[in-house]
């Protein structure tokens, strides 16, 4: 049993790359490059973040991004995250039902 290669892709690409595949699935998300910095600081994406040289590129592993992308695409056909699915004005409306509540008394 072979197993597929994957590349070696920055943070920044491995956004565009995720943003792809949700279109192409007709998901909707938007996954920005610095969520990505972030997950590389954070080591929640194995990359290059902590060895690399002054100056050097962050680099994902191909086949850990792989591995945070087809989990990320399934949270998002679950509806477990996503912050594009948040009725910012239903909860706007609840804050302001509770803070008239509030200012009533």
């Amino acid at each position: 049993m072979s197993s597929k290669q994957y590349s070696n892709i920055t943070p920044f690409v491995a956004a565009k790359v995720a943003n792809v595949v949700l279109e192409k699935r007709g998901l909707s998300g938007d996954v920005k490059s610095q969520m990505l910095y972030s997950y590389a600081k954070k080591n929640i994406i194995q990359s290059n973040y902590e060895t690399r040289a002054e100056g050097e590129k962050v680099y994902f592993d191909g086949a850990a991004f792989k591995t945070w992308l087809d989990r990320y695409v399934v949270r998002i056909e679950n509806g477990e995250t996503g912050s594009a699915r948040v009725d910012y004005d239903l909860l706007a409306e609840q804050f302001m039902s509770d803070t008239e509540e509030v200012t009533a008394e």
